[in-house]
C-alpha cells in the first residue's frame, strides 16, 4: 500500500512540472512585448495624427540628427508640429526592425513630399529605449540636408 501512495505522489509532481513548463512556454517572452509595441509604432506612422500620449512617457526625450532636442509631451507636441509645417505627406517603410531587451531600431525608407514641392527620399534609423511600456527616450539618425531647401543659384 505504501508504494501506491508513494507512486501517486511522484505521479502528481511529475504532471505538476509539466503543467508548469506548459504554462511557461504559453507565456509570452518579455521581449514580445517589446515586439509588440514595434509593430504598434510601424503601424501608427499611417495615421493622419501621431498619437504621442499613447507612444511616449510624460518625461521623454527625442534628439534629432540636426542636434535639436525635444524634452516632454510638449516638447515632442512642437517638434511633430514643425514636422507637420515641413511635410505634407511622407510615407514611411520599415526596412529592418531589431528589439532587445528595453530598446527597439528601426531602419526606416521613406518619401517625403515637402510644402515647397519637392518629394526627397530619406534613410532614417530611430533608436527608442522603453520604460513602462513608452518611449523614454529616443535618437534619430539621418541625413538632415535631403531634407534641406535646395541651394539658391
Amino acid at each position: 500500500m505504501a508504494k501506491k501512495k508513494a507512486s501517486k505522489s511522484r505521479k502528481k509532481k511529475v504532471a505538476s512540472k509539466s503543467r508548469a513548463k506548459s504554462a511557461r512556454a504559453r507565456k509570452p517572452a518579455r521581449g514580445a512585448s517589446i515586439e509588440a509595441l514595434a509593430r504598434k509604432i510601424i503601424r501608427a506612422t499611417s495615421l493622419p495624427v501621431f498619437p504621442l500620449r499613447e507612444f511616449y512617457a510624460d518625461d521623454a526625450v527625442s534628439e534629432e540628427a540636426t542636434g535639436n532636442v525635444s524634452r516632454g509631451i510638449a516638447g515632442l507636441e512642437d517638434k511633430l508640429k514643425g514636422w507637420e509645417q515641413m511635410q505634407s505627406g511622407t510615407k514611411w517603410k520599415a526596412r529592418n526592425v531589431w528589439c532587445r531587451g528595453n530598446t527597439i531600431c528601426i531602419e526606416w525608407d521613406a518619401e517625403v513630399t515637402l510644402r515647397d514641392g519637392r518629394t526627397v527620399p530619406l534613410r532614417e534609423v530611430g533608436v527608442h529605449e522603453i520604460r513602462g511600456g513608452k518611449i523614454a527616450a529616443e535618437r534619430f539618425y539621418y541625413n538632415p540636408m535631403q531634407l534641406a531647401p535646395p541651394p539658391t543659384t
